[in-house]
Order: structure tokens, then C-alpha cells, then sequence
């Protein structure tokens, strides 16, 4: 395995392993007509904004997996609501019919401005990733590695937490989190908001 920081270039792996793990870590091909739908919301625009934050794992030559993170959520929701989701939603205004229940739902949530994140908690952890794995290197380390890659990357750059959000049915992920040493932030009606402190 090959870890190293994200590029353009990778973007169309980088789409597709998105929709590949986008049912709770399982594959959510039939779930979505458009193929690069759910990639343009929660993947894409991290590789844009922030590629220095973001990494890729290649095994035999393709990208497998990915860890995309944003130092300063805040920030970063700023840029998607004022740069990158207005030209997604073009995409989307005409001629554009959303065929499955998961379509319908992400199409509302791109057509509104990203709320920003106003916990208490943001302050000591105002960093966000999102991380996904091709089910071949699942269970192999490569979570972990990526994970290890992206914490000494926020150290150095002085970054005192960073959290994720986890479906609350996603019980092989809220595991590995919380082994890995993430902790319960806050509950929602969907899953949980976890963080990782930096500064132990």
C-alpha cells in the first residue's frame, strides 16, 4: 500500500469510492442515477479546498481509499456556500429529476446553504473528516494508516481536535473510531458527532 496526499488528478476515483461506500461504509450504486452526485457533496469539494488535508491509499496501482479533512470546518463550510455549492447546484436546476429517495434527499440538502457548526465543541476540535474504504482493504490497516497520517498532519499545523460524523446504524465504524481513541461529542437523531483530541 501507497499513502500519499490527494491531487486533482484523483478525483474520479475519489467519486467513485464515495459511491461505493456511501451506504454506511456499504456500496450505494443502486441508490443513485446520477453517479457523481453524492461524490460532488461530500467528497469533491474537500480535494478542491484543502488537498494538503486530504490523503489517498493506492493498492496495485488504483486509489482504494481516502481520508478528507478540513482544518477549520467553519471556514470550509464558508468556501462551499459561497463558491462551490452554487455551481453544483446548475447541475441540478433544469432538467434534472431525482429518481430514488436518497437523490431526493441529497438534492435538498445541496440546494441549501451548509449550516455552520456552532457546538461549544468546535473550538477544540475544528477540524472534520470523512474517511472511506474500498471493501478489498477493509480490516487491513489501511484505516488506521490513513488516520495516522492525517493526526501527525494536524499536529503540525497546530490543530488541537478534529471530529466526523457516524451514522448511528454503522456499528463497524462507530467501533473503529472509538478503538482508535475518538470520543462522543454529541447524539443526533441520525448517529453521533465524534471527536479525536490532538493535543494528548
Amino acid at each position: 500500500m501507497i499513502l500519499r496526499e490527494s491531487c486533482i488528478q484523483d478525483l474520479p476515483y475519489i467519486y467513485d469510492i464515495c459511491l461505493k461506500t456511501g451506504n454506511s461504509g456499504k456500496d450505494a450504486t443502486e441508490s443513485f442515477y446520477d453517479k457523481n452526485m453524492l461524490g460532488s457533496y461530500y467528497a469533491a469539494p474537500y480535494v478542491v479546498h484543502s488537498p494538503e488535508d486530504c490523503f489517498v491509499i493506492v493498492e496495485r496501482g488504483l486509489i482504494s481509499g481516502y481520508i478528507l479533512s478540513t482544518k477549520d470546518t467553519n471556514g470550509f463550510y464558508t468556501w462551499l456556500n459561497n463558491k462551490w455549492l452554487p455551481n453544483i447546484r446548475e447541475n441540478y436546476k433544469e432538467n434534472f429529476e431525482a429518481k430514488t429517495e436518497r437523490e431526493k434527499s441529497l438534492l435538498n440538502t445541496i440546494m441549501k446553504d451548509t449550516e455552520m457548526e456552532k457546538s461549544l465543541w468546535i473550538k477544540e476540535f475544528p477540524a472534520h473528516l470523512h474517511i472511506d474504504i474500498l471493501a478489498n482493504l477493509q480490516g487491513k490497516g489501511a484505516g488506521k494508516a490513513l488516520m495516522q497520517r492525517l493526526f501527525e498532519h494536524l499536529k503540525k499545523n497546530s490543530v488541537p481536535g478534529v471530529h466526523l460524523g457516524v451514522d448511528g446504524a454503522n456499528e463497524n465504524a462507530i467501533g473503529f473510531y472509538k478503538k482508535i481513541g475518538f470520543e462522543v461529542l454529541e447524539k443526533k437523531d441520525w448517529g453521533f458527532i465524534l471527536g479525536y483530541d490532538l493535543t494528548k
